[in-house]
């Protein structure tokens, strides 16, 4: 009876862990967004793929591109990142696209409401549609928790099955030394259990030191400082400094300043406001050193000048 009970328990857990994992996009780490979607003709065309990177980005999640280096522990277990699929179910009249975030055993943990556009120009009706999709997504306050591992939920139960099972006593025991005998044989292989958790146990520490050894291997990239010289459409060659505001973007031999830059809580991400503008628009530094400016008419990339 107890055995019964504890396997059902043991399917429980696993059960409910791994469907609160797949239903909750804060026990994932790293958004993957594939170059190219079915109903694209070539990669980040119409810069569709450029700008879900940039919009999951800004809502807090650690995102990469398929043909990005990605970290170790995400190249060692795939199941650790969720692939954003933009969705294309545009008709004649009208342009209709959802979001949806798949698993690495292809389920779909998250998928936005149906968005659509009646722009006429397929990049400007994409970038709308896909924008008013994230709304959604931001709506999650998403926050990476790593989900208690099943294997931890396991180890639990297992305990529970190896716990001896003691037949319910039928009839009175007439001798006690046999009874002293078996509590003493229940003795003995308690403690043979729990040498071979210590031995486990010291086998782990062992690992411990080549893994620490390991993580210090891997690659780091540092963090460019925005400061440089950019080419910049009808400006031509353009300079960032360091200014009281936050940065100067000048241009031309008398440094005319056409645009101030101001740092924002993330060291990758900034305001840019222009003179010729009020309105003020959002600058990404990228992993090249490049500016890309999510301007209205769409993304926007200023070179930098090596």
């Amino acid at each position: 009876m107890k055995k019964t009970f504890f396997i059902v328990t043991l399917i429980l857990v696993f059960t409910t862990v791994s469907f609160a994992q797949k239903n909750n996009i804060n026990g994932y780490k790293y958004i993957l967004v594939p170059n190219q979607y079915e109903f694209q003709k070539s990669e980040d065309a119409y810069q569709v793929n450029s700008l879900t990177k940039f919009l999951f980005n800004r809502a807090g999640f650690t995102v990469f591109m398929t043909d990005d280096k990605i970290p170790a522990e995400m190249a060692n277990n795939a199941c650790m990142a969720l692939k954003a699929i933009v969705v294309n179910n545009s008709g004649l009249l009208s342009t209709k696209m959802q979001i949806k975030l798949v698993d690495c055993y292809n389920n779909i943990v998250y998928l936005t409401d149906e968005v659509s556009s009646r722009e006429k120009d397929y990049k400007k009706a994409y970038h709308e549609a896909i924008r008013e999709a994230f709304e959604e997504i931001e709506n999650l306050n998403y926050s990476y928790q790593p989900a208690t591992p099943v294997k931890e939920e396991l180890k639990t139960v297992e305990k529970e099955l190896q716990k001896p099972i003691v037949k319910e006593v039928v009839e009175a025991i007439d001798n006690i030394q046999e009874v002293k005998i078996i509590e003493e044989k229940q003795l003995v292989e308690e403690k043979l259990e729990k040498a071979k958790v210590e031995d486990k146990i010291e086998k782990k520490k062992k690992t411990i030191k080549p893994l620490q050894e390991e993580i210090k291997e891997i690659e780091i990239k540092p963090i460019l400082t925005i400061e440089g010289n950019y080419e910049v459409e009808k400006w031509g060659s353009c300079k960032i400094s360091k200014s009281e505001e936050g940065y100067a973007f000048t241009t031309g031999d008398e440094n005319f300043e056409f645009a101030v830059v101001y740092p924002t809580s993330k060291p990758t991400v900034f305001i840019i406001k222009y003179a010729a503008y009020k309105q003020p628009q959002m600058l990404e530094l990228s992993a090249d050193g490049n500016l890309k400016v999510d301007s209205p008419a769409g993304i926007k990339t200023y070179k930098r000048v090596r």
